[in-house]
């Protein structure tokens, strides 16, 4: 019989409208970018992946626990490094430049010092500055953390897979090479999380950030936010049933939303369970409060009705997260794709951050025969959902939501089936070789003239070789 990795293995069928791209091709992308502004070959690269989340939404920042998943689509940087002289005789050898695919004619050159801010001018470059900033920790005295680099990304802006955490994740890899201190994972992910927090205005958890650096092939991760740790490693058992995420295209930016509000709603809920019960029954915040002891706040009148209900998805969303991850792990399919139903509907009517055009999906989503759950998933406000439904049924339910959804709105949607990825790690670029090779074959016309002036070199040094042979003989 197939073990349960193995089986996981299988999960996601073929027939997915829309696959991300592999990160070799991520990285062939990267490459190509970089030899094209930068006249040359990238010296090294690095990775990290999205996620998704299949439960515990809006947990992460008041220390609950999550479920989420490393996807196949990731980030992929590539480029060169190195610590230079702060003392450098030419200014511009402190410069670092980056480019990306996803902002075509972009290049935002900054300086990596501890006066670091961040800036309007490149919105997308404050993540990068972000997590260069909290890195110059690792610098010696006297050096200066100077980098180029391309960026080439499968992971869809705004989409609530987060593409923010993918990028600052294969940064903090990509700088951890150049600097030769490689930081604990979890110490990675708080870096990349402050690097958000002050420098893209986003109080975020650590859920992003935490499963992109410590995501594990063909396993969601059960993470307590408190503690930082890997409470269970969740493996579907058997591959009856696979995970759909579905892109509503309807795309959202958290720094300007009503994330900090949210945000801010449960600090003031965290405030009123302190004053009620005692603070030092709440060393963890809303984390430590039951369902009851919300209840009790209602009754008491201590809350208004949208704090309440705020409170109330929080306490609820953690159970069933906990509840969620021992479902999956007993292959009670049933009763994981009930609380994930449990939660959308919690988080549309009580933490308010689902839309229309995603409670659209998530509700013909559970028309399809062989659903079993779903669900928003992400910050909110747009961006995908996520479906537990058992494989054999997966094609019609993409057929269904791309026809119906584009009737009802006049968009598409774009679903794909997933499984879990690695985390973060560091890429080799590719060999010299391979661009001799196989350069006259590829469609990057800077590999075709790379293979060209290689075999001309390699001509003109056999001729001469030749040549020279002769004349000895002679």
């Amino acid at each position: 019989g197939k073990s349960p990795r193995n089986a996981a293995r299988e999960r996601a069928p073929t027939m997915a409208s829309f696959q991300p791209e592999p990160k070799d091709v991520l990285l062939r992308k990267a490459e190509r970018l970089f030899r094209r502004v930068f006249d040359e070959h990238p010296s090294f690269a690095a990775f990290a992946p999205g996620r998704v989340n299949l439960i515990g939404e809006h947990t992460d920042y008041t220390n609950g626990f999550v479920c989420p998943m490393a996807l196949t689509a990731g980030t992929v940087i590539a480029g060169r490094g190195a610590l230079v002289d702060e003392e450098a005789e030419d200014a511009s050898a402190l410069l670092s430049m980056i480019v990306s695919l996803q902002v075509p004619g972009e290049v935002a050159v900054f300086e990596c010092s501890p006066g670091l801010q961040p800036s309007d001018q490149h919105p997308w470059a404050n993540y990068v500055k972000g997590v260069a900033h909290e890195y110059l920790a690792d610098v010696p005295a006297g050096k200066r953390l100077v980098f180029d680099f391309a960026v080439a990304s499968s992971v869809p802006l705004g989409s609530g897979l987060s593409s923010s955490a993918s990028l600052e994740v294969a940064v903090a890899t990509f700088i951890e090479r150049i600097t030769g201190k490689k930081q604990a994972l979890v110490t990675k992910a708080r870096r990349c999380q402050a690097a958000e927090h002050k420098f893209a205005n986003t109080p975020c958890g650590i859920m992003d950030q935490f499963i992109s650096a410590m995501g594990q092939e063909d396993a969601a991760l059960l993470i307590d936010c408190q503690s930082d740790k890997v409470l269970e490693e969740v493996v579907f058992p058997d591959s009856s049933h696979t995970i759909l995420v579905c892109n509503s295209n309807v795309k959202h930016q958290l720094g300007a939303s009503e994330y900090p509000v949210r945000v801010q709603q449960c600090k003031v809920v965290e405030k009123a369970l302190g004053k009620r019960f005692g603070e030092q029954n709440f060393p963890n915040g809303l984390r430590d409060a039951t369902p009851s002891m919300v209840e009790d706040l209602r009754k008491a009148n201590a809350l208004d009705d949208v704090h309440y209900r705020r409170a109330k998805h929080v306490v609820t969303e953690n159970e069933r997260c906990q509840a969620f991850a021992a479902a999956i792990s007993a292959g009670d399919f049933g009763d994981a794709g009930r609380l994930m139903n449990e939660s959308h509907s919690s988080l549309r009517d009580d933490f308010e951050v689902s839309c229309p055009e995603i409670n659209t999906l998530v509700e013909l989503a559970q028309q399809v025969d062989g659903v079993v759950g779903s669900r928003i998933t992400g910050g909110g406000f747009g961006g995908c959902t996520v479906t537990l439904v058992k494989s054999s049924e997966v094609e019609k339910l993409e057929e269904h939501l791309q026809s119906e959804y584009r009737k009802r709105w006049e968009k598409a949607c774009i679903t794909f089936a997933s499984k879990p990825g690695i985390g973060a790690h560091p890429m080799e670029t590719s060999p010299w070789i391979w661009l001799l090779f196989y350069g006259p074959f590829v469609k990057d016309k800077d590999a075709r003239r790379t293979f060209w002036f290689g075999l001309s070199i390699a001509v003109a040094v056999i001729s001469a070789a030749m040549t020279l042979t002769q004349a000895r003989q002679s």
